[in-house]
């Protein structure tokens, strides 16, 4: 009795392990890693010891997760977010960079694709949403109608009798605004 031992060599084992992986892949995260060293080195004062700290692990949708071993370092990397994307970007014009992500080293978080969502449904959630939060104003004793366009002072008055306890203007500004935005994107 023969044992046969399937023997391979050494290039055809990384061949195998590589053939699912494009030169183009290659060079893309070859060149975003470069830029991220040499973009996070050219911030003051940290930025030699900010590009040791931490790494590039992933690019999806937009998002570029990025790893450091402190969380002080992440801080000082979300301080310097802006920065960083628009030098990332400046390097990188063939690639979609829109935000970042940061994790602790040692920690599993990854990046999830996206999934489309259903704008009709989406509105309908958020339309759900808002009449709840209306209605539980309502309850509460304030009025949540919208002023009318033709006589803004005329609605203000009528609220104001209407209701004996009224939201600080600000407050019912900021109220007015977020209604008339889900108005509009509903329709």
């Amino acid at each position: 009795m023969t044992n046969e031992i399937d023997i391979m060599n050494a290039s055809e084992m990384i061949s195998r392990v590589f053939k699912n992986i494009s030169p183009e892949d290659v060079q893309n995260n070859t060149q975003l890693s470069n830029s991220w060293r040499s973009t996070v080195e050219t911030i003051s004062r940290n930025g030699a010891k900010l590009a040791a700290h931490s790494h590039i692990v992933d690019l999806k949708n937009g998002i570029l997760l990025v790893e450091a071993d402190h969380s002080g370092w992440i801080q000082l990397l979300q301080l310097h977010q802006k920065y960083i994307l628009t030098g990332l970007r400046r390097k990188n014009p063939a690639l979609t960079i829109a935000s970042m992500a940061f994790r602790l080293a040692g920690s599993n978080a990854q990046l999830v694709d996206a999934v489309p969502v259903d704008m009709e449904k989406e509105r309908e959630r958020l339309q759900k949403r808002f009449d709840a939060e209306e209605e539980a104003l309502r309850k509460a004793g304030y009025d949540t109608s919208l002023p009318s366009k033709k006589n803004p002072q005329e609605d203000k008055n009528s609220q104001n009798s209407a209701n004996s306890t009224k939201l600080s203007p600000e407050l019912q500004n900021l109220f007015d605004k977020f209604k008339a935005e889900l108005l509009t994107n509903q329709s």
